[in-house]
């Protein structure tokens, strides 16, 4: 199993469909197509989320043998990791167009 660690930041440049989870509750749970880019007042709005980590896991034979998966480390104290799982759910929802048309716009634009 091969696993890349990067940042938030760095995922949103690639080009390839992955299945984005949280690592404390799994609940983000959600597709991401790249690439994206954020807009000035997207990089203002999270600019916290895009320095967190992640791992990327390649699909293999053993695990995850069909998709790419990408696990956001949103840990921490109690009460700390549930607002940073609500700033990632934010972006990552919000990618994939679970937010306002004007939200989305301001926001995100295509590569």
């Amino acid at each position: 199993m091969k696993i890349t660690k990067m940042k938030v930041r760095e995922l949103l440049t690639k080009e390839l469909d992955i299945d984005v989870y949280d690592n404390v509750c799994e609940e983000l749970g959600i597709a991401f197509c790249g690439p994206m880019a954020l807009t000035k007042e997207g990089e203002q709005e999270f600019a916290e989320v895009m320095e967190y980590d992640v791992e990327v896991i390649e699909p293999n034979e053993a695990i995850y043998q069909y998709s790419w998966v990408g696990i956001v480390d949103v840990d921490g104290e109690e009460g700390e990791w549930q607002k940073k799982l609500k700033k990632a759910k934010k972006l990552f929802h919000g990618l994939a167009g679970y937010c306002s048309t004007e939200d989305y716009d301001r926001w995100f634009k295509e590569v």
